[in-house]
């Protein structure tokens, strides 16, 4: 009874994704254990608890990370705004919510990927850190062993580069990065905090998210 109410375009794309066996993917190994995944999550949350007690912070878990820590992609934000870090909970708010419509859009919802920040301090507070944030994120991604890692913004975009490329000039673009010799698929596209500042890019957004999704899907 619900075709009728739907354009053949809208039931073409939903009869397309229904022969994808996308859910398999978005795992590292669809036979993993549920005890494997836990591992995971236990050394992510371990590492978490390292950084609050040697930073002398208090902060709940889900500022640091959500989703799943056994996908095959990172969703890499910049750093907290006053909402994250008054909900205590990472990108929250308006911002969590156009991200999670964002990549709900293309077939990911909160199980397939794993959600961080580079960053866990204001802005104004992270000029001097970036040695200190960059071995924690290299620690994220040693445990989680992603295939992609989808780079939300300026800041995202040239944190292992140290470099200053303008998000216009890279949104759309893949890129690698190498961990001890491992290479790991980057792609960037807009944080959803400068879409609700300017959203005339969401159209750029759009085709920067279907060029991810039919990629991803190749492999």
């Amino acid at each position: 009874m619900l075709k009728k109410y739907l354009s053949n375009k809208t039931i073409n794309l939903l009869e397309y994704y229904s022969t994808l066996n996308i859910t398999n993917f978005f795992s590292n190994d669809a036979t993993k254990s549920n005890q494997q995944c836990e591992d995971k999550e236990q050394s992510i949350i371990q590492l978490f608890k390292e950084i609050t007690n040697q930073a002398n912070i208090k902060n709940n878990i889900n500022f640091f990370f959500k989703g799943n820590p056994n996908s095959k992609i990172i969703v890499l934000g910049d750093y907290p705004n006053e909402v994250d870090i008054g909900k205590q909970e990472i990108l929250s708010g308006s911002r969590g919510e156009l991200l999670t419509k964002m990549l709900s859009s293309i077939s990911l919802g909160m199980e397939k990927y794993y959600l961080t920040n580079i960053y866990f301090d204001k802005d104004i507070y992270i000029k001097d850190k970036y040695d200190f944030y960059k071995d924690i994120l290299i620690k994220q991604i040693k445990i989680i062993k992603p295939k992609y890692i989808l780079l939300l913004g300026e800041i995202a975009c040239n944190f292992f580069n140290n470099s200053k490329k303008k998000l216009l000039e890279v949104h759309g673009n893949w890129d690698s990065i190498v961990i001890n010799k491992d290479e790991f698929i980057t792609f960037t596209t807009f944080d959803p905090e400068i879409l609700l500042r300017e959203p005339e890019n969401k159209k750029l957004s759009w085709e920067d998210l279907k060029k991810f999704r039919d990629q991803i899907l190749k492999n």
